[in-house]
């Protein structure tokens, strides 16, 4: 049976959301009986991603003792792209999606599905009740209220402190890897059922909104949201292959020739760490310093997720629109910082965009249902999220080469 859903998988989404769709149109009372599965299916996703995004951050950080050797490289070049490539990206996403509020004037009961919200009543974010929150007192309050930024935060810290402690820490990151692999595991065999999940979740949002008229104007901000996202991918992926150009002096032509086989692997794997050889392997063809690029492509496919960063603040401000929250400047940044957060938190494993997502949702207070309208497209947009992210990885090596001896 599983291999069966494996096999299959890809083919019974496309069914599910097909049939949702249809089925949500003309027979809406179904999926008003059988909601609680779509809540269910939630709720299991919700389920690991405390400990998925802790012990990544955990094991990302805890092992870089060991992964950098001599930290100076990282300091003169690599920390410095890394945080070049994640501010432009989440700048590119909130330059876009202010530019264009394609999320505006959609009917929001296509994502509360019934949740009890109050529109326009948004808590406000200041500053410094924002970093209040995120520094608590008490991390197990936080755990028990699911408020998952103080939880990254703490992670990331904690393993700053088990690399700063080095050799006698090893043994909390070893158990961390554990848990990390043992909750994607669990992840996997959740998105199994994903066809089902989908179908529910998306067929309820239909229900809902064929129900009060509103269906049709729903999808259309759902198709403009894609294809603003697909401007920001590019864009961010062409402003990394400038400078690799301008840098290398290779062309355009001999760099996209050389990428191919990291395309084709990035999409067909959805991984940045599965499609690491092949890239480590292309990149050297073109030219580049072996010592970086064997540091600075394993630690980039964990934290430097630009295409994910892009996906989440976009996100953000879609559903943030298409709710009718008033977001300022400042609590757009905050937005971002999470963005950044999470994106680390993905730690370059496959299908974890949707828990990471949770994390930027809990800071504008959007409902989780939300992510039954991503769910359907998430799997394509991930491939070419983690073909943009790899291949940035590979202009960043490009870029760094030269200046490292």
């Amino acid at each position: 049976m599983i291999a069966v859903l494996k096999k299959y998988s890809s083919s019974l989404i496309i069914f599910s959301v097909i049939s949702s769709l249809i089925l949500g149109i003309y027979t809406p009372h179904i999926f008003f009986k059988i909601k609680f599965l779509g809540e269910i299916f939630i709720n299991l996703l919700k389920l690991f991603a405390l400990p998925l995004i802790s012990s990544t951050l955990i094991v990302t950080l805890g092992k870089m003792n060991k992964t950098l050797g001599n930290i100076k490289i990282l300091m003169r070049g690599v920390t410095g792209y890394i945080l070049l490539s994640e501010i432009a990206a989440v700048t590119i996403a909130l330059v876009l999606f202010n530019l264009f509020t394609v999320g505006k004037g959609v009917d929001p009961n296509l994502i509360l599905q019934g949740e009890e919200q109050i529109l326009n009543n948004m808590p406000k974010l200041h500053f410094t009740n924002f970093l209040l929150a995120i520094f608590p007192q008490n991390i197990f309050e936080s755990l028990a209220k699911f408020d998952l930024l103080p939880v990254v935060i703490f992670s990331t810290m904690f393993g700053a402190g088990c690399a700063l402690v080095g050799e006698s820490a090893q043994t909390i990151v070893n158990l961390s890897g554990a848990i990390r692999d043992v909750a994607n595991k669990c992840l996997q065999g959740v998105m199994l059922f994903s066809p089902l999940g989908i179908f529910v979740l998306i067929g309820s949002g239909v229900a809902t909104s064929s129900t009060q008229g509103s269906l049709n104007s729903s999808m259309t901000a759902l198709l403009a949201f894609v294809a603003v996202l697909t401007i920001g991918l590019l864009i961010h992926g062409l402003w990394q292959m400038f400078f690799a150009i301008i840098t290398t002096k290779q062309s355009v032509g001999y760099i996209l020739k050389n990428s191919l086989a990291v395309f084709s692997t990035a999409f067909a794997t959805s991984s940045s760490v599965a499609t690491l050889p092949v890239a480590i392997a292309s990149v050297e063809k073109l030219h580049a310093n072996p010592t970086v690029t064997r540091l600075m492509l394993p630690l980039c496919a964990s934290i430097n997720v630009g295409g994910m960063m892009i996906y989440e603040v976009a996100a953000a401000l879609f559903f943030s629109q298409v709710l009718g929250y008033d977001i300022s400047f400042s609590q757009q940044i905050l937005i971002a910082l999470a963005s950044i957060l999470g994106g680390m938190a993905e730690g370059g494993i496959p299908e974890t965009s949707l828990v990471s997502l949770v994390v930027v949702f809990r800071i504008v207070n959007i409902p989780l249902g939300a992510l039954s309208m991503l769910l359907p497209l998430d799997r394509i947009i991930d491939r070419f999220r983690t073909m943009v992210n790899i291949f940035g990885n590979m202009c960043g090596v490009l870029v760094v080469s030269p200046f490292i001896s």
